[in-house]
């Protein structure tokens, strides 16, 4: 019986783990032992179909697709018969029958990745979609805290930004919950989800809501600053950008605000001078980049898991 992922709760904590120690063995691997792996899934291929832009999911899929040896066909919304009306159902349809044995799938709207899973014969990953689910970066964001042993009970960690819309914080939180941890989401009312601390929340996960940034800024040991998404604004200015900067940018004086040993984090793509000035890109803290290189490795282990259990580390 094939298996998606839409969601983190896809995922047990105990298969959650058993994913972040296959990926530390990938990626601690010396040179030669990973090009043992090119052969593991040489005649399999993988269908990377995004209805949206992408730099580091689609990328990062290529790359851990290709170190089995496994081929990609990367498809797109413009360059499909998705422009000629063709509906969803009908493309996973077609995808589908020409023997794919994965698709991470991306799209603008909440639901679209399971509907295309339910019609979709093999394995199926939520490359993100709509606002409210993108698994594997939180994962990868996840491994990031897991490696330096901070992914339990009692961690203070901020979501801060563009809450609102932005799949990133909902995944971390539903992730984070599942141990014990309750983030903290950050940002000006407008840009703020309903996803009181307590019993019961409707939207899935429970988070604590904050207004100000600079009260929190001592407690935290990780701050997630949040791309800005003005392409999901609908055409209105939600909160005007230098207002946005004043109250929010994690810049010089924030930065001496925090904990000296605290993680910096970022999704990506980032919009320099509004969520993070040039200062907390270079700051010695930032595991930005050290994010992109953990998605690899996350998402080998997760190839691994949903085509070839039988062979995954």
């Amino acid at each position: 019986m094939k298996r998606d992922l839409i969601t983190v709760n896809d995922l047990t904590v105990p298969e959650t783990l058993a994913l972040f120690e296959a990926a530390q063995e990938y990626e601690l691997m010396l040179p030669a032992e990973r090009l043992r792996l090119r052969d593991l899934q040489a005649a399999r291929q993988c269908l990377l179909m995004f209805y949206e832009p992408s730099t580091r999911t689609r990328i990062s899929f290529q790359v851990a697709a290709h170190a089995f040896g496994m081929s990609t066909c990367v498809a797109d919304a413009v360059g499909t018969s998705v422009v000629k009306g063709e509906s969803l159902t009908d493309t996973a349809q077609t995808f589908g029958a020409m023997g794919f044995d994965l698709a991470v799938f991306r799209h603008p709207e909440d639901g679209a990745a399971a509907q295309f899973a339910r019609e979709f014969a093999c394995p199926v990953v939520n490359g993100g979609d709509g606002c409210d689910s993108h698994p594997t970066q939180a994962l990868l964001d996840c491994y990031t805290l897991w490696k330096r042993k901070l992914l339990k009970e009692g961690l203070q960690i901020g979501i801060c930004g563009d809450v609102l819309h932005s799949r990133v914080a909902r995944s971390n939180a539903r992730l984070l919950n599942r141990f014990s941890i309750t983030p903290h989401f950050i940002g000006p009312p407008a840009l703020l989800v309903n996803a009181p601390a307590g019993e019961g929340s409707k939207m899935g996960f429970l988070a604590s809501l904050h207004t100000e940034l600079d009260p929190l800024l001592p407690e935290l040991d990780v701050l997630i600053m949040l791309r800005t998404q003005f392409e999901r604004h609908g055409g209105q200015e939600l909160v005007a950008r230098d207002e946005f900067a004043a109250g929010y940018q994690l810049n010089h004086r924030r930065l001496q605000r925090l904990k000296p040993k605290a993680v910096i984090m970022h999704p990506g793509p980032v919009n320099r001078g509004i969520e993070l000035a040039d200062e907390a890109m270079a700051d010695q803290r930032s595991a930005i980049l050290e994010q992109v290189a953990n998605g690899v490795f996350v998402r080998m282990a997760l190839i691994a898991l949903l085509v070839t259990p039988e062979e995954a580390l």
